[in-house]
């Protein structure tokens, strides 16, 4: 349970540390992203990751076929909540372009990165 509340407080510590740093770059180096578009995306990431970290934390815990199920299902319920995500964000602006992709798959990396170093981290102390 202590590593549930480590893995939630570090993404915190992490999206607050994106959303202090990455407002003042936008704000002077890409002006045509809206701040408040970088802060919703970074808000669910967070959430998203948190949500597919608690499932495979869990299939980890469970260890053999059934643990596996439960990584899987992680992996595909994170891949739809992202495409949810697009999709929502399409139909309220009506505007996907090149900054919000880049801005996209960048967050996209760290947050996967991050995500896969805590899973793994899990396994080799089980």
């Amino acid at each position: 349970m202590i590593k549930h509340f480590r893995f939630t407080w570090q993404l915190l510590v992490l999206a607050s540390i994106i959303l202090l740093a990455g407002i003042p770059v936008i704000l002077l180096a890409c002006p045509w992203i809206a701040p408040g578009e970088l802060v919703i995306t970074v808000v669910m990431f967070t959430l998203i990751t948190l949500v597919a970290y608690l499932v495979m934390a869990r299939g980890i815990d469970r260890g053999g076929r059934e643990g596996m199920v439960f990584m899987m299902a992680g992996l595909g319920l994170k891949f739809l909540l992202y495409l949810l995500y697009i999709l929502g964000f399409w139909l309220v602006t009506k505007n996907i372009d090149k900054p919000f992709i880049l801005t996209f798959f960048t967050l996209y990396l760290v947050f996967t990165i991050f995500l896969a170093g805590n899973l793994l981290k899990i396994l080799r102390n089980k």
